[in-house]
């Protein structure tokens, strides 16, 4: 119905922003990682939307993506049985898209749990319906070095004390041409010394 919008930020709160289009206001639930990185208030904003209407209250919600891609892997999310618009969005929320994906494509249920924080049934519903559905998206080798690595690192910060999102928020600032878990480690850790 409302494939994205494009407008200016009228207001920020925890989970949405409010996107003034024109004169009208649209409040669109966003994922916590596109929070942390959205212009300030009074800045211009392109979201993909999937919009929502809930049959039981008739309650209306815009869940917005920063690319097309989100969308459409929230989309495919939302298909399966017991995965609602929240979850899906919490769970593209929690790691980056093509690793997530890689996780799916090679069955990966150790990543799923510990990175993308799914429980073992979710987690095997979701290799058991999205691998055939997924199998032809093109992975970059920087995703597929990404993916071997990124699970052992968050792993290694939780250890430490520190929670996976701290973790996740931190590795995804640590700079792509950093390959072994180690300096990765090592990079994310002066990242969360400074916060």
């Amino acid at each position: 119905m409302i494939s994205f919008l494009s407008g200016t930020i009228q207001a920020i709160s925890a989970k949405y922003v409010i996107v003034d289009v024109h004169g009208v206001g649209y409040r669109v639930v966003l994922p916590e990682k596109m929070l942390s990185s959205i212009p300030n208030i009074g800045e211009e904003i392109k979201v993909f939307t999937h919009f929502r209407l809930n049959p039981r209250d008739g309650e209306v919600e815009l869940f917005g993506f920063a690319t097309p891609e989100e969308l459409n892997f929230f989309e495919l999310l939302t298909s399966i049985s017991g995965i609602g618009p929240k979850s899906a969005q919490s769970i593209l929320s929690k790691s980056d898209l093509q690793p997530l994906q890689m996780a799916i494509i090679q069955g990966d249920e150790v990543y799923l749990t510990k990175v993308a924080g799914l429980g073992p049934k979710t987690s095997q519903r979701l290799i058991l319906e999205l691998k055939e559905k997924i199998k032809g998206v093109s992975v970059s080798a920087g995703a597929q070095a990404q993916f071997a690595t990124e699970g052992e690192a968050i792993e290694a910060l939780v250890a430490l004390g520190y929670s996976q999102y701290q973790a996740r928020d931190a590795l995804k600032q640590v700079p792509a041409t950093t390959a072994k878990v180690e300096d990765k480690i090592t990079a994310a850790l002066k990242l969360l010394a400074k916060k």
